[in-house]
């Protein structure tokens, strides 16, 4: 018996088509896969809901149209979205240029969104991996790195755990302005500020079990506006001593328009923490 092997007779998969979206609305259901390229800004309206599946690559042409040195490109959501991506295959926001740099886009941002769930994904090279306003979401399980501000929110219900927030300009920048936020169990490090209270905290959001460290200039900067009190409460920050810790809180004690940083029962010890 004659057995014959044709090489080559199994076609290889095709490589599913990119989708290329230019200042673009979307009004109805849309699901995304494989690669999605972004220039200008693509609004999810009320009306739409966009989900975004696991292992999708969304990369934003840097484009500077009003010449403020901040690339225009974004993911602008009134609607709902749910990027909810696994470990093994993350949702990745990322500059579309050979050689990336902070800024190149603008932001991935919730405003007024109807629903807002974002997992596992990695958010870089941007103004601000995300920023949430005016609505409720969370933001678990992903990775902010190598952007001005890694998170940043005002006038929310949000939830903030699981996340690994490092290399970026502010690591957490917040506008409290009467919302509240839960942020525990983030690996916030190797950021120049690590949590910057811009304005309008009155100390309603709770930031705690996190582990704050290696901030290149503060673990905690307070705002010039800033002059109510902010407490943050059972973290690590590097060390227990607070003598050791108040040198790298910019509050009161640096200028003394501002209100003061409570760091009270801080952790002994990191936290050990399960992160992507």
């Amino acid at each position: 018996m004659v057995v014959l092997l044709f090489a080559g007779c199994a076609r290889p998969p095709v490589a599913a088509p990119v989708l290329h979206l230019t200042d673009a609305v979307i009004e109805g259901e849309a699901v995304w896969s494989g690669e999605v390229r972004i220039t200008g800004v693509v609004v999810v309206k009320r009306s739409g809901h966009l989900t975004i599946l696991p292992g999708t690559r969304v990369l934003f042409t840097p484009i500077d149209r009003d010449g403020d040195g901040i690339g225009d490109s974004e993911l602008l959501i009134e609607g709902g979205i749910v990027a909810r991506g696994t470990p093994e295959q993350p949702i990745l926001f990322t500059s579309a240029a050979e050689n990336p740099q902070k800024s190149d886009w603008k932001f991935l941002y919730l405003n007024f969104a109807r629903e807002g769930v974002i997992e596992h994904i990695i958010s870089e090279y941007a103004f601000s991996g995300i920023q949430v306003h005016f609505c409720q979401a969370s933001v678990k399980n992903s990775v902010f790195r190598h952007n001005v501000d890694g998170v940043r929110f005002s006038t929310v219900n949000l939830e903030v755990s699981g996340n690994l927030i490092h290399d970026n300009t502010h690591g957490l920048r917040f506008e409290e302005r009467r919302g509240r936020a839960h942020v525990h169990r983030n690996e916030i490090r190797d950021n120049d500020i690590g949590v910057f209270v811009v304005t309008r905290s009155d100390d309603n959001s709770l930031i705690e079990y996190n582990n704050i460290t290696n901030s290149r200039l503060y673990h905690v900067r307070l705002g010039f506006d800033q002059s109510g009190d902010v407490t943050l409460p059972r973290n690590w920050w590097g060390s227990a001593d607070p003598q050791e810790i108040r040198p790298q809180i910019f509050d009161h004690e640096f200028d003394e328009h501002l209100g003061r940083v409570a760091i009270p029962e801080p952790l002994p010890a990191p936290l050990s923490l399960t992160l992507p």
